[in-house]
């Protein structure tokens, strides 16, 4: 058991473009529940994007699909960047790619409640010639849910920490995304344990959060 700090660049281009340059991870936001929304219905679209990864993940919280010779992920936006200072209660920032049938979902969020949040990235190992799991959540092992990050939005004052940008073009391609940007801290009622990958073997859990007025 160990702790961060993480700082994850990826390269959403891989899952669009389907060219794998096999230098940067790639990463998935698989899902997000909560913020007073229904679950039924929010987020209003989820995407079927590129992975080059190859095998079968650990993580069971993503499923692989086939499309043509290709696998995808089913998500609801890219990631491209995952910042944590590595303290138990130091908050987590994501910057994620979403589609802009989905910014109206993410704006004016007031509701600071998560109630589920997978995510999934995977990086290549050049020097094994594979790729591997880097990073995902693998929630509280004792007594809370598994495969997921327990969590709120931070908020500073009136101000929710989660920003969605205008809908734009990104990289050469013609492809519209919006970027969000949003930070999530403990929700003080169950840990929560992130795989970190170094490369295929040497691997990490982190520690992340605390029960209020357990044991830390």
């Amino acid at each position: 058991m160990g702790d961060g700090p993480l700082g994850i660049s990826c390269d959403w281009q891989q899952t669009i473009q389907q060219r794998p340059q096999k230098n940067i991870p790639v990463g998935y936001l698989l899902d997000i529940k909560g913020m007073g929304k229904d679950d039924g219905a929010f987020p209003k679209s989820s995407s079927l994007f590129y992975t080059p990864f190859v095998g079968d993940p650990a993580y069971a919280g993503v499923a692989l699909q086939d499309v043509g010779a290709k696998k995808a992920v089913r998500a609801v936006g890219l990631i491209t960047q995952l910042q944590w200072e590595g303290g138990k209660l130091d908050p987590m920032d994501f910057t994620v790619l979403i589609s802009p049938e989905n910014k109206a979902d993410f704006t004016g969020i007031t509701n600071t409640e998560i109630r589920q949040l997978k995510f999934w990235i995977c990086e290549w190992d050049s020097t094994a010639g594979k790729w591997f799991e880097k990073c995902y959540p693998i929630g509280d092992e004792a007594n809370g849910p598994p495969n997921e990050m327990s969590a709120r939005l931070n908020q500073k004052g009136s101000e929710v920490m989660l920003h969605v940008g205008e809908p734009e073009n990104v990289g050469v391609t013609d492809v519209k995304f919006c970027q969000m940007t949003f930070q999530v801290i403990p929700d003080k009622a169950h840990l929560c344990n992130i795989h970190y990958g170094h490369n295929s073997t040497d691997k990490d859990v982190y520690a992340w959060g605390y029960v209020e007025g357990g044991q830390s």
